[in-house]
């Protein structure tokens, strides 16, 4: 046996994109296969690697080298080689911080040679991988990656898919909490502005121009199939005994989620969460894609919308969520879902249940969240810890559609009303006080079946009881309110 340890000796890779393309290949075997095989991606540890059972007591020749990518300049560092006889070689490796770190180890009997290749992850950290594809030799995809301390070929994994910012590190951060105490690899890929586009990374680069313009790419350069051979490059490179997945997006990734879903299922997505999504593809042929399927080069069937609908397809969404920020999409045809991202979600939700009363999906409600990736990471979390009961759900039953509730309740200065109609109507929601005298009028428009918020601002109110009242011309409800200063 050899023991090895890398020693840097710095100096800068002129090829960066060649040295990428062939440092992380799973493996690359030469000629006759020496070397039994182990998964690529290793966390740190004294690795052990061995000869074939065929080679075993013989001197096999082998060499071991180490090198470093910075992540942020792409500065390389290669290590001195060290060399060796024997059946089995012992390698020390080391993930060294903000670097990518691998190992190359080659066995050589005559003329005849083998070789692996390796890269090192510290447990407990979020660190990058990068996954590069035939499809886009020139767009590397950065993978931010977080091991569990319990770490072992049985954790799960969670694909987790970021918003517009393209902060993928933070989103992966969020779930990290989850991923600790659930032993779960966490696999958050980076869709970079400047080499994807919003159609490239929302709407899955399945066309060649925007919404829907131009010709339809091949499946192999989708994102939505880059994604999938992402989660199988990662679950092989660790080695997992199980390939399923859970995938989360949030935003701009709940969008590619439930698109992900609909046009290019992955069999091995266990349960796929969409979360806070600015619009949606809704499964109706009657609408113009990307707002529904309507499109020359698409070809749905009604038995692919029914297995659509049969997902375990889970949307969340913030009670709070109901802004129509700069990154709300305000076009006719998005508005035509709802004024936000809450009324867009039910809107959805109904579209589903249009095509199937069987409906499989689940509308979640996180009360009081509003845009924010962190609270419905947590949130995802629980669900998938405890289920359904520990996110406050709208049912789309009869019972539960009549709700008329407030939040927070005492408040100061304002609290939010959530109400729900099971029909197309005009809601009113008004606010009295105790008099009788109308003081605000919330809402007063037609609404799509579903469930809505509106906002009660006090600031310029006394302190006491006021009372709430909801109308849609089938029935009417009423709560009390309670300002306090």
């Amino acid at each position: 046996m050899i023991i090895f340890q890398a020693r840097n000796s710095e100096g800068r890779c002129r090829h960066f994109g060649l040295l990428c393309a062939l440092l992380f290949l799973p493996s690359i075997t030469l000629g006759t296969e020496i070397i039994e095989k182990i998964p690529s991606l290793q966390p740190v540890s004294i690795i052990y690697v061995r000869a074939l059972a065929a080679y075993r007591g013989q001197s096999v020749n082998w060499k071991v080298t180490g090198s470093t990518i910075d992540e942020v300049t792409g500065v390389f560092a290669a290590t001195d080689t060290i060399v060796g006889s024997g059946d089995s070689v012992r390698v020390l490796a080391i993930k060294y911080a903000n670097k990518y770190s691998f190992y190359k180890i080659t066995a050589g009997i005559g003329a005849q040679k083998d070789s692996l290749e390796l890269q090192a992850f510290t447990k407990g950290s979020v660190q990058l991988f990068l996954f590069k594809s035939p499809s886009f030799p020139t767009k590397p995809i950065p993978v931010h990656i977080y091991l569990p301390a319990s770490f072992s070929p049985s954790s799960a994994i969670v694909a987790v898919m970021h918003g517009v910012d393209r902060n993928a590190y933070s989103y992966a951060l969020s779930w990290t909490s989850y991923a600790a105490a659930n032993n779960t690899v966490l696999m958050a890929p980076e869709f970079n502005a400047t080499d994807w586009t919003s159609d490239a990374y929302s709407l899955g680069n399945m066309f060649t121009g925007s919404d829907g313009q131009g010709s339809l790419n091949p499946k192999e350069k989708w994102t939505f199939t880059l994604v999938t051979n992402i989660e199988r490059t990662i679950s092989r490179g660790l080695g997992l005994k199980d390939s399923s997945y859970i995938i989360w997006g949030h935003s701009a990734g709940a969008q590619f989620v439930h698109r992900k879903i609909l046009f290019s299922y992955d069999p091995l997505i266990t349960t796929a969460i969409s979360a806070n999504a600015g619009w949606y593809t809704a499964p109706d042929a009657a609408i113009a894609y990307p707002w529904g399927i309507s499109h020359p080069f698409l070809t749905l069937s009604n038995a692919d919308l029914l297995q659509f609908v049969s997902r375990n397809l889970v949307l969340m969404r913030g009670t709070a969520d109901t802004i129509r920020d700069s990154n709300l999409n305000t076009d006719p045809l998005s508005d035509a879902q709802g004024k936000n991202r809450y009324q867009r979600a039910g809107y959805f939700f109904q579209k589903g249940k249009d095509v199937s009363s069987a409906l499989n999906w689940r509308l979640l409600d996180v009360a009081g969240s509003a845009h924010e990736y962190q609270k419905m990471a947590a949130a995802a979390g629980d669900f998938l810890v405890k289920g359904s009961n520990a996110v406050e759900r709208i049912s789309a039953s009869p019972e539960r559609m009549r709700l008329l509730h407030s939040y927070p309740n005492p408040f100061n200065p304002s609290t939010t009303i959530v109400f729900s109609l099971s029909h197309t109507a005009r809601a009113t929601v008004e606010v009295y006080s105790l008099l009788g005298q109308k003081v605000q009028t919330l809402t007063d428009e037609e609404y799509l079946p579903g469930s809505y918020t509106v906002r009660f601002d006090g600031t310029a109110l006394s302190s006491g009881m006021y009372v709430c009242r909801y109308s849609d011309g089938q029935q009417t409800m009423s709560i009390k309110l309670l300002l306090q200063k």
